[in-house]
């Protein structure tokens, strides 16, 4: 904490952020210039700052070093008890997650849909050497946030139903085993333009579930991403597209 009080710009009149993200701002200016002298590839200022900011962000987040007015909202269960569609321009991307203890093996689960609730992508995966409910979702929500970043996706709602990593994620210092697993889920979530996280009740994500619960239930271990949504699922899917 000394070193980071001894770089962080004092001048009050900068914004709260950009004073406390100094260093980072230096870093990613030293970054850019090896970019440019090693690969001669040219970063923009704009997109020095915005990197600078979200790393920032998330830091001092889990450090609970974050002004009170700059400090994300905290992650908590909606009000709404069934599926809804996403509004305007955005889609809905929605996480889930199962454990098995006995076997220490997890399934996870992604189903992104649009605004008619029309399933564009679905994915599902297993995880082995998982030790917890909580590790479980948080891998489910690193795996699932990244693949949103490699579909080059933007405009998300990302929802997940998991109370265990929704603790950690609002407290993460409290939760030190799951520290930087906490540091991955932000920093892929900020990573896509205009995302936003929010936990769920379980009603509201029964499809990502069910296909996460096959993992476990059904030993259904093989990877695989598909568009459209899963034949199986197809009587949920058509009631959830229906809904307002």
């Amino acid at each position: 904490k000394n070193c980071l009080k001894k770089l962080v710009c004092q001048r009050q009149t900068i914004g709260g952020l950009v004073r406390l993200a100094f260093p980072w701002v230096l870093w990613h200016i030293w970054k850019a210039r090896n970019k440019l002298c090693f690969e001669q590839v040219q970063s923009s200022a704009l997109e020095i700052i915005t990197k600078a900011r979200e790393e920032a962000t998330i830091w001092l987040n889990l450090q609970g070093l974050l002004p009170e007015c700059l400090k994300p909202s905290p992650i908590g269960p909606g009000d709404t008890i069934t599926w809804l569609r996403p509004q305007g321009s955005f889609l809905k991307c929605n996480i889930g997650s199962s454990w098995a203890a006995p076997s220490s093996v997890s399934g996870a689960s992604w189903i992104i849909r649009n605004t008619r609730g029309k399933v564009l992508f679905h994915s599902r995966r297993s995880f082995s050497g998982v030790v917890s409910k909580a590790h479980a979702s948080l891998l489910a929500l690193s795996w699932a946030s990244t693949a949103v970043q490699d579909l080059k996706l933007k405009d998300i709602v990302f929802e997940f139903s998991s109370q265990e990593a929704a603790n950690a994620l609002n407290n993460p210092v409290e939760f030190p085993s799951y520290y930087y697993m906490c540091y991955d889920v932000f920093k892929n979530i900020y990573s896509v333009p205009k995302s936003s996280l929010s936990l769920v009740s379980d009603t509201c994500n029964q499809a990502a579930a069910a296909i996460a619960d096959s993992v476990t239930r059904d030993h259904l271990v093989q990877s695989y991403v598909a568009a459209g949504g899963p034949r199986w699922l197809s009587d949920l899917l058509i009631r959830e597209a229906s809904t307002c």
